[in-house]
């Protein structure tokens, strides 16, 4: 029997409850753990719902901003959803379940997969549950919040990579071609770029296959910038890395130039060598 089907039938009107408390000041203020319990229990008789006290999950002193499984009270909630036994989840607010839009929105989404309804006793002044109309309105607002703020956060991420990359600043955990100072500006590791070079010349010079060009430095003790060994994929990769025109603007060592594969400047792709 699956989890919609026990919704439907003997698990229709079982209910759990979620609670959560962060902080002194949320019980100060009228949130605390006993008031919302009383209130989801007059919510619950006045449904009709089954809510018995073992069925009250409780997350005391836990941040909304922690995501909804990683709680303990939350994974205990997701547990007893798999069990099929339950029909309804209710909650105070929205922001007990989670403060992040797109972790609230994966636990509705979640709950709801398994045939587990959502209410909010409180939701801006009257309650709400995701099998009203209201409730799917709710289900189609909080999912646009969420995307939303997927976006901002990539944007932001994106933007945040771009400064630290023009400041030549380190903005990924390793590149190889490139080390670390301790205040963290990038600067070129002249060994591992005479490899870089050495990779475009034999595929680009001597029509060399990426596949036996990573083979060539595998065989050779040449190892990637976290120990790994070299992949058709992670030689392209390195090799076509767009930031190793940074270097042009470094002084090369006295022995550049002295290979054959060795570039004396590193032009972009979108410019043409007058």
């Amino acid at each position: 029997m699956g989890w919609g089907e026990m919704a439907d039938g003997a698990a229709s009107n079982r209910a759990m409850a979620y609670v959560r408390v962060s902080t002194t000041r949320q019980a100060e203020e009228g949130n605390s753990l006993a008031t919302q319990q009383a209130r989801i229990r007059r919510y619950a008789e006045m449904r009709g719902l089954r809510l018995l006290s073992r069925d009250i999950v409780i997350d005391d002193g836990v941040s909304g901003g922690i995501p909804f499984q990683d709680r303990a009270g939350g994974r205990l909630v997701m547990q007893k959803a798999e069990t099929g036994e339950y029909g309804h989840l209710i909650a105070m607010k929205l922001d007990r379940l989670s403060r992040e839009q797109v972790d609230a929105v994966q636990t509705i989404d979640l709950l709801e997969d398994m045939g587990v309804a959502i209410h909010f006793v409180d939701w801006f002044g009257s309650s709400i549950n995701t099998r009203s109309p209201q409730g799917r309105f709710l289900l189609q607002m909080v999912a646009s919040l969420a995307e939303m703020e997927r976006g901002l956060i990539s944007e932001r991420t994106r933007e945040g990579m771009d400064y630290l990359r023009e400041n030549m600043m380190r903005f990924t955990r390793s590149l190889y071609g490139w080390n670390v100072r301790d205040n963290g500006r990038l600067v070129p590791n002249w060994n591992e770029q005479d490899r870089i070079d050495y990779m475009v010349w034999q595929m680009e010079t001597n029509d060399i296959s990426a596949t036996a060009v990573a083979r060539s430095l595998n065989v050779r003790g040449i190892r990637g910038k976290e120990g790994g060994t070299w992949q058709s994929s992670s030689v392209i990769n390195t090799a076509y890395n767009d930031f190793h025109q940074s270097r042009n603007q470094f002084n090369r060592p006295t022995r550049w130039m002295t290979q054959p594969w060795h570039r004396d400047e590193i032009i972009p792709e979108n410019e043409e060598v007058e």
